[in-house]
């Protein structure tokens, strides 16, 4: 079929930001091989640029609303005090189970951003699709990091730096693995088929085809590298910078259309101003940095201060996007 209408922004801005963005992948990894980086010099390269921008970007659309901040308070306040106090103490008693959390819950934010750019795809559509087939593309992405990952946990070769991660010991049973392996490509399977099918009866788009395609290339091979550490940071990179370009054209689109009410944010989301939005995050970014700088100077180990401002920041932000990955009309609504 014609993919006329069919891209979030269009042709050029949707391969450039969002699909072939995946070239970032390897990134963290080749700066550690060729160019003699350690982990933790690219774990803080990546967090700066694009890490902790991405991360802010989130406070920025929602934090700084009035509306938006008045309809979740409900939500939004015990969030604000737990987050930072739950982190804190399993910073101080459960680090192992604090990452554990916290990469768990990182693999699914990430996949539900790819599912929620999957979805728009398919709200571009004339037609609706059948409850199946939007079954099939959810189970797909969220079971493709888990497969070759399930066999590195229950073998207790899951390292994160020098930490273990270690999953309750029901979650790592010996026959997981194969059982996880066999779902996935039973429903990579279907997705062949039903692909197959897309495109024999004018129903098969090419951006949401590409963007599974690579999304399962990536997510399936990520947990095969030795270096877990870089290798999730690589698809936290292209994910960081996914969100950037995504959550930039929303702002824009709602700047357009007269929604955003905070006139800082409104100015720097109007067209011809993308790294005026970019520069704004980054500096936010470098206040977190310094916050996490004067914590240390109290006394807080390295550890703990980047935990308490990071840790905390981000799983608010994970937060928050489980209920923004659900409006679309952000995206669609014309006027």
């Amino acid at each position: 079929m014609s993919n006329q209408n069919t891209w979030i922004c269009n042709k050029k801005w949707d391969l450039r930001f969002v699909i072939f963005s995946a070239v970032l992948v390897p990134v963290p990894l080749l700066l550690s091989s060729y160019l003699g980086f350690s982990n933790t010099s690219v774990n803080i390269l990546v967090a700066f640029l694009v890490g902790g921008p991405h991360v802010y970007a989130t406070f920025v659309r929602t934090l700084t609303e009035k509306e938006f901040t008045r309809r979740k308070a409900y939500i939004l306040l015990p969030a604000v005090i737990i987050f930072p106090l739950l982190v804190f103490y399993l910073a101080l008693s459960n680090l192992v189970l604090l990452l554990t959390i916290f990469f768990f819950w990182a693999s699914v934010h990430v996949l539900h951003q790819l599912a929620y750019l999957v979805d728009v795809y398919d709200h571009k559509r004339a037609t609706s699709l059948p409850v199946w087939s939007k079954l099939l593309d959810y189970l797909l992405i969220f079971s493709s990091i888990y497969p070759l990952a399930s066999y590195k946990l229950v073998k207790g070769e899951f390292y994160i730096g020098a930490i273990l991660l270690k999953p309750p010991d029901f979650a790592i049973q010996p026959w997981i693995p194969p059982l996880v392996v066999g779902i996935f490509w039973t429903l990579f399977g279907l997705f062949v088929i039903r692909s197959v099918w897309e495109y024999r009866t004018g129903r098969f788009l090419l951006p949401k085809f590409l963007l599974i395609c690579i999304t399962l290339i990536v997510a399936y091979n990520i947990p095969r590298f030795h270096n877990l550490d870089l290798a999730f940071q690589g698809f936290n990179t292209w994910h960081s910078f996914q969100y950037l370009a995504l959550t930039w054209y929303i702002n824009k689109l709602r700047a357009q259309r007269g929604e955003i009410q905070n006139k800082m944010v409104r100015d720097i989301s109007l067209k011809g101003k993308p790294l005026t939005f970019y520069a704004f995050n980054l500096g936010i970014t470098a206040v977190a940095a310094v916050l996490i700088l004067a914590l240390r100077q109290t006394g807080f180990t390295a550890q703990q201060s980047y935990y308490a401002i990071a840790l905390s920041s981000l799983m608010l932000h994970y937060f928050i996007d489980h209920m923004l990955f659900t409006n679309y009309e952000t995206i669609l609504k014309t006027a």
